[in-house]
């Protein structure tokens, strides 16, 4: 089954279409890499398939479902979490807001980082709180975890141990992130936003059959250097 499916999906400002006729498929259980350069419309995607946003044409299904905001779980690029709140206050908060809550879960991913419950987030680093950002998301127990950016201002041993929680994840993952070498270690699907439309969508391992690319940033190179290109 899919997680996530759009259909002919599109978001208008004004007379400037930001995403058009966008068609992507991400099975259950993916690591979904979204890339694209900025402009390509990678933030309104995630904005429509959390909910956020309203879209002009088209659908957004969740596992086969319209959807719910409740069925994803969305970690915004700046976290936007309380900063003068401790750690233990964001989870309570959590439990109140979300039926389903998972304190376990989500106690549990704070703990193995050694984030204790009386830290304040303002006294956080930027990995620490991206680490509560998604202990948030864990607690959900969302069908669909979307991060945007969770990697950015992070120096590279907390961008190792944020990926490491994602890929532990058992959500499936839409990931949108500019450091292509760390999605491939993480990710098994790709899709690549150009100028407001889908470029490519499908697991790695087809999209790379029998494409003269190496890797993964081979592949969405040669894709954006060459707009002409139908896969």
């Amino acid at each position: 089954m899919n997680a996530l499916e759009t259909r002919e999906l599109g978001k208008r400002y004004r007379q400037r279409w930001a995403l058009s006729e966008a068609g992507i498929v991400v099975p259950a259980g993916a690591k979904a890499a979204l890339v694209g350069p900025n402009g390509s419309g990678k933030s309104t995607l995630l904005n429509l398939v959390s909910g956020l946003l309203t879209p002009t044409t088209g659908r957004v299904e969740i596992f086969g479902r319209p959807l719910e905001m409740a069925a994803v779980a969305f970690v915004a690029q700046d976290k936007p979490l309380y900063r003068r709140w401790s750690v233990a206050d964001l989870l309570r908060f959590g439990a109140a807001t979300n039926p389903g809550w998972d304190r376990a879960a989500a106690e549990s991913l704070l703990s193995g980082h050694d984030i204790g419950p009386r830290e304040r987030v303002d006294r956080l680093s930027g990995g620490q709180r991206t680490l509560v950002a998604l202990a948030l998301a864990v607690g959900k127990r969302a069908d669909l975890v979307v991060l945007d950016e969770p990697l950015a201002e992070l120096d590279p041993l907390a961008r190792t141990e944020v990926m490491t929680v994602v890929r532990e994840l058992e959500a499936t993952v839409l990931l949108s992130s500019h450091i292509l070498a760390d999605l491939a270690d993480v990710c098994d699907h790709l899709i690549l936003l150009g100028a407001g439309r889908v470029r490519l969508c499908g697991s790695f391992a087809d999209l790379l059959s029998g494409h003269p690319a190496a890797d993964l940033e081979d592949l969405v190179l040669h894709y954006l250097r060459n707009p002409e290109a139908v896969r």
